[in-house]
């Protein structure tokens, strides 16, 4: 039977602003690609718990939250079956981002930004 992977993603924003991360240029996947910060959930770990976990990992954010489900696809790929993109209202001035080595940058851009691929734009037609 197939391992069941869930990816768990943190849409942070700020007014009409969104954080995004680039990855690293030699990682095995999509080398460079901007994306919002997540990651996949450890074997019995809770949603939530999980997200604050890879949020603070790859980006220092230790902030208390409620995140607001925006998002969601259940279609199987190589790397995970499900995975969960969360919308975190935050005030971009009061957070310090402090990314890890899985990523080369990081950057605040409107919804239309032309770093975003349309599979990411997608998932802020509804924001």
């Amino acid at each position: 039977m197939m391992e069941k992977r869930i990816v768990v993603t943190g849409i942070l924003k700020s007014n009409d602003e969104y954080l995004i991360v680039q990855r690293s240029a030699n990682d095995d996947l999509y080398p460079g690609a901007w994306e919002f910060p997540g990651g996949h959930l450890e074997e019995g770990e809770a949603i939530k718990d999980g997200l604050k976990r890879e949020l603070f990992e790859e980006i220092g954010f230790n902030e208390e939250f409620e995140p607001i489900i925006m998002h969601y696809s259940d279609e199987v790929t190589g790397n995970y079956n499900l995975e969960l993109d969360f919308l975190i209202n935050v005030d971009k001035d009061k957070i310090n981002i402090k990314l890890s080595s899985e990523h080369l940058s990081y950057k605040w851009v409107s919804k239309d930004s032309e770093l975003l691929d349309d599979y990411i734009k997608d998932k802020l037609t509804n924001i």
